[in-house]
């Protein structure tokens, strides 16, 4: 079934770009120098183009949210990636045709839209965009079994993930989310990982961790086991062991390190 638009916005820039667009909120068709895409949640598309005329087909009454990053060439050159593919896109970037990286659209990652969210606080910020840009490649070029789905499957699963970082100090059970999800056990934690490129039980690790980390910055007086506590978990040992599986460094060593940062960023 072919979906009817109410509104066809076109935007034209005069000037070779060179980024990616990503698909924050909803889901939208559009025409970029006579290409044809589907960016549906959560999904981006890296290009180079030499102008853009873009055309984006819209509906009425829905809203959008949209993030587009231009970057220059010389700062995306000092990214440097093992992915044959991102070297073949380097490669082939020219200003008379437009060129994408990999093919069409394809899902971010849990890492990348935590760090358009800290761009968009600090924009600008050089070091935050070179780490977003890596973030992308390697959520493009990840390994994932590719599975169907639907916008209303990645609406549900953006709600579960919304549900699941509001409430990361309380209990919760996989066979709830996949249940608020409309999906049995298995297809949601396939889907999870095909749109956010971690399952379920790491993302709510991922964010208690991140979580611990504010709350050691910002709180000093605190304890360690009160900030365990504080993120979900039953003692410091737990968040202890999490904190090495996923950050591949000690909390000691971490927090030493932040102490340096710190003081570095005051001096």
């Amino acid at each position: 079934m072919v979906a009817s638009y109410d509104l066809t916005l076109r935007v034209e820039y005069g000037r070779p770009f060179l980024g990616f667009r990503l698909m924050v909120k909803n889901h939208i068709r559009y025409q970029l120098n006579n290409k044809h895409y589907y960016l549906m949640q959560g999904q981006l598309n890296f290009v180079s183009a030499p102008i853009v005329e873009s055309e984006l087909l819209l509906v009425k009454d829905e809203r959008y949210k949209v993030f587009d990053l231009h970057i220059e060439l010389g700062l995306i050159q000092r990214i440097k990636h093992k992915d044959q593919s991102w070297s073949d896109f380097l490669a082939n970037v020219r200003e008379n045709q437009t060129v994408a990286f990999l093919d069409g659209p394809g899902f971010g990652s849990i890492q990348v839209m935590d760090l358009m969210e800290e761009l968009l606080k600090n924009p600008g910020n050089e070091s935050l965009v070179l780490q977003l840009v890596e973030r992308v490649i390697e959520a493009r070029t990840m390994k994932r079994e590719y599975r169907p789905i639907t916008e209303t499957q990645i609406e549900s699963l953006f709600r579960v993930k919304d549900m699941i970082r509001k409430q990361i100090a309380g209990k919760q059970h996989l066979r709830d989310w996949a249940r608020e999800a409309g999906m049995n056990i298995t297809y949601f934690k396939e889907y999870f990982k095909l749109v956010f490129g971690i399952t379920p039980y790491h993302y709510l690790m991922y964010e208690r961790i991140r979580e611990a980390k504010k709350m050691i910055r910002h709180y000093p007086e605190l304890t360690l086991s009160e900030i365990a506590e504080a993120c979900g978990f039953s003692n410091y040992n737990n968040l202890r062991r999490a904190f090495y599986s996923m950050e591949k460094i000690t909390l000691s060593r971490w927090q030493r390190l932040s102490d340096i940062a710190g003081i570095m960023l005051v001096l």
